[in-house]
């Protein structure tokens, strides 16, 4: 655990499946590279995670991203119903239920993440403990590529096409202090071709 996070803070990266992750790479890989690149993706992911949290959480509706997960120091939660945000309110059941204060949304793909990147973002939150929201948005400020938030249940999860402004309306209906923050680590996620040879040109500089 590192000692600068409360020992109530908790990290959730919601992920698909490796088969079923990536699909948007088709016309640049095949099946095989593209589980590949996936199981990379979320291996770095959980990496830089774990030296954040000990209390680490992959939601998925796949199971056999338990071995990755296991590997990683962290628990795989089973998703039961269909959908990002359906998978993200059952992983916040037990966060509430197990007494969390701070949730931290991570997705899978992002391949410069680093720790600073995760730090900073709760960094964004109210330093008393107080109710409040960080919002990462991803490269064309439309998405959500991170969300920070306490307590768990100060907003609800509206992850998809346009979430960034979604999850704002969530934020002014709530009344809690919101930031945006803006770092490379977090703005970049690799998920269409253009991303993946940007990706191979520029590295971390994507």
């Amino acid at each position: 655990m590192s000692q600068h996070q409360p020992v109530s803070t908790r990290i959730i990266v919601p992920h698909r499946g490796l088969e079923a992750a990536k699909t948007r790479l088709a016309p640049s890989l095949d099946p095989a590279e593209r589980i590949m690149l996936a199981s990379q993706l979320l291996q770095r992911v959980l990496r830089v995670a774990r030296e954040v949290t000990d209390d680490l959480v992959v939601i998925s509706p796949s199971r056999p991203l338990a071995e990755i997960v296991d590997a990683a120091g962290a628990r795989l939660v089973v998703q039961r119903g269909m959908g990002l945000n359906a998978g993200l309110d059952q992983a916040r059941s037990d966060a509430v239920l197990e007494g969390i204060h701070t949730l931290v949304v991570l997705h899978g793909d992002l391949p410069n993440l680093r720790s600073e990147d995760v730090m900073t973002l709760i960094g964004g939150l109210p330093e008393d403990g107080a109710p409040g929201v960080a919002i990462a948005p991803d490269r064309a400020g439309t998405g959500t590529n991170a969300l920070a938030i306490q307590p768990p249940g100060v907003i609800n999860f509206r992850f998809g096409t346009g979430s960034f402004a979604q999850h704002a309306e969530e934020v002014a209906r709530a009344g809690v202090p919101c930031v945006a923050v803006n770092r490379a680590g977090l703005a970049f996620d690799l998920d269409t071709p253009e991303d993946l040879r940007r990706w191979l040109e520029l590295g971390d500089a994507a």
